[in-house]
C-alpha cells in the first residue's frame, strides 16, 4: 500500500481496507464451507468395515477424518491418510500405496484393493467371524514342522529368512528380531495369537513338510 504523509488519511484508508476484507471473508467463508461438506459427503459411501480375503480374521476400517479417509488396521489400531486421486482411487504418500474401491451394480461400494495386490471385502460394521477352534497335536507332530525356511522368490537376506521350532503344544517361528506363537488349528493349519497371520504347511508323499504358505499368498521354502 502506498504510504501517505498524513496520518488521519492512512488511518482512514487502513479502516476501508479493514471492512472491505471482512466483507469479503463474509462472502467468501460460506461457499468455501458447502464445499467441504459436499466433498464430505461424496467420501461417505467409502466409510466401512472391510475383511482380507486372505485371511477371514484380519480386518480393517475406513473412516472419515478432517475431510478425507482414513484407513485404520484393527489389529493394530495404526492409522493412515489417504487423499483421493479419482472417483474411486485414493492415495497415501508418506507408504506409497493406493486404494482402488470397486462398486456393484447398484453404485454400492463392495470391496477395496491395496497396493494393487491385497484384496478387502466390505462387511457389515458389527460382523465378527467365528475364531478358530485351537486344537492340541503331539510332539512327534509338532516337530515334523521345526526347521529353516526361505521365502520364494526373496533374495536372501535376513528378512526372508525364518527359522520354526517346537514349544509344548504350539510352534515357535523365529524371523529376524521377532519370536512369534503358531497355534495349530488343523494337522497343517497354524494361526497367531492374534489370529491376523495363518500358516499352512504343504507335505510331500512321504509325509516331510517341504514349504509353508502365509495368508494364503507367500510362500516359505523349508531348507536343511
Amino acid at each position: 500500500m502506498k504510504r501517505f504523509s498524513f496520518a488521519f488519511v492512512f488511518a482512514l484508508a487502513l479502516s476501508v481496507q479493514i471492512i472491505h476484507t471482512s466483507e469479503s471473508n463474509a462472502q467468501t467463508a460460506a461457499p468455501d464451507q458447502t464445499n467441504q461438506t459436499d466433498h464430505s459427503a461424496a467420501l461417505k459411501p467409502f466409510v466401512g468395515k472391510y475383511q482380507f480375503t486372505d485371511n477371514k480374521n484380519v480386518f480393517l476400517q475406513i473412516l472419515l477424518k478432517d475431510d478425507h479417509l482414513v484407513l485404520k488396521q484393527l489389529w493394530d489400531n495404526q492409522e493412515f491418510p489417504f487423499k483421493q486421486t479419482s472417483a474411486l482411487e485414493f492415495y497415501n504418500d508418506d507408504h506409497e500405496f493406493p486404494l482402488k474401491f470397486s462398486k456393484n451394480d447398484k453404485g454400492e461400494i463392495t470391496q477395496v484393493l491395496a497396493f494393487d495386490r491385497d484384496t478387502w471385502v466390505r462387511v457389515a460394521d458389527n460382523y465378527t467371524p467365528e475364531p478358530p477352534k485351537i486344537i492340541k497335536l503331539t510332539m512327534d507332530q509338532l516337530k515334523s514342522f521345526e526347521g529353516n525356511y526361505e521365502r520364494k522368490g526373496g533374495d536372501g537376506d535376513g528378512d526372508d529368512k525364518a527359522h520354526i521350532a517346537a514349544a509344548d503344544d504350539h510352534l515357535v517361528i523365529k524371523h529376524e528380531q521377532s519370536d512369534t506363537n503358531l497355534w495349530p488349528i488343523s494337522e497343517s493349519e497354524f494361526v497367531t495369537d492374534n489370529q491376523t497371520f495363518s500358516v499352512r504347511f504343504t507335505k510331500a508323499a512321504d509325509g516331510s513338510v517341504t514349504q509353508a504358505t502365509v495368508n494364503n499368498k507367500d510362500v516359505w521354502l523349508k531348507v536343511k
